[in-house]
């Protein structure tokens, strides 16, 4: 058979002849050309969760911030005793203990609105002076991602602008800087607040403060990190022997190439933010009473967990769904910015 093999003369009557259409069909590219912010699009669109948690956010955000149309701080505020301590009732749910209007006292369940006016109810209940639960947190909400916001700008003026110029200058002036960060975040966040309050009252100017002094070390290492493997890129090199100056460098190519961990670290700062405002407001030393805040209404439902649970649940379930969201739709950014890291 080999014989046989070795005995075959390739001739030009052996080929074929392509077509030259047949040539560029079979040479062509099927798959569209998308830029990186696409492919990012498509990676994030295929996160179910982080999706969900994106809807979350954006339905919250616009709840709690177009609340200030119909909610005031007098509503806040205003004591309405004869509707003190109401369950949740919602209209339509007769049939479902917990959004009847029925409360239990002693092992049977009542009708606990039955002294109040026809068509008056409370689709979160009310508190111990009778304010809606429901109003108070949506404007708690607010306030937390008031002090989010507020912590993730800082993140971005001071942590981006630390980190590159600590980067791009190297030597002496990095290491003068980063021993900066290291002394700041080697004091607690608790402890600046309480410094705080000796020269402000407790309230939310004393938490922003707190978070403009140390919130921004974490952003400022990793920009940092980045930029110094950055800048000894070739398109960096070129620029600078073109004479461009060291601020278009940073923001025509830098700063571009850093988003994605710019975005990232926003992402997980936010619900950090969330949970210190919380914490604080809970012990008493953050925001305080007339003001609301999520943490307020913990610290005040905790005291009536034993006897009226819902008014520590519904806030507990706000802050959970509001931190898991930002958590979720931080990994979900995460792996979209960098598949290869992917869990």
């Amino acid at each position: 058979m080999d014989q046989d093999a070795s005995n075959v003369k390739i001739t030009p009557e052996s080929f074929e002849h392509v077509e030259k259409g047949d040539t560029q069909s079979a040479e062509h590219i099927s798959g569209p050309s998308l830029s990186f912010m696409q492919n990012v699009w498509i990676r994030f669109k295929s996160n179910k969760a982080a999706m969900i948690s994106a809807v979350i956010i954006i339905v919250m955000v616009v709840i709690a911030f177009g609340s200030s149309f119909w909610i005031n701080n007098s509503s806040l505020v205003k004591s309405a005793p004869q509707y003190a301590n109401l369950p949740a009732k919602w209209k339509g749910f007769d049939w479902l203990n917990g959004l009847n209007g029925k409360i239990k006292q002693n092992g049977v369940w009542t009708d606990a609105y039955a002294s109040v006016p026809a068509g008056k109810y409370f689709v979160a209940g009310t508190d111990y002076l009778g304010r809606s639960l429901a109003q108070r947190i949506i404007y708690g909400t607010k306030i937390s991602l008031i002090v989010a916001v507020v912590a993730a700008f800082f993140d971005l003026a001071i942590g981006i602008t630390y980190g590159i110029i600590s980067g791009w200058k190297g030597g002496m002036t990095d290491n003068i800087m980063q021993r900066i960060i290291e002394i700041i975040s080697s004091i607690p966040t608790l402890v600046i607040v309480v410094l705080m309050l000796v020269v402000l009252k407790p309230g939310i100017t004393s938490i922003i403060l707190a978070l403009a002094i140390s919130s921004w070390t974490t952003m400022a290492r990793q920009i940092r990190a980045e930029t110094l493997s950055l800048k000894n890129e070739e398109y960096v090199l070129a620029a600078r022997s073109l004479g461009e100056s060291t601020f278009k460098i940073a923001t025509k190519h830098l700063i571009p190439n850093l988003s994605s961990i710019i975005i990232i670290q926003t992402m997980y700062t936010i619900p950090s933010a969330i949970f210190f405002e919380a914490f604080l407001s809970f012990i008493g030393i953050g925001i305080s009473a007339p003001e609301t805040s999520l943490g307020v209404l913990l610290n005040e439902g905790q005291k009536n967990f034993q006897f009226l649970p819902y008014q520590m649940w519904y806030p507990a379930a706000v802050l959970c769904v509001l931190m898991i969201a930002f958590n979720l739709l931080g990994d979900g950014l995460r792996d979209a910015f960098d598949p290869k890291g992917q869990r």
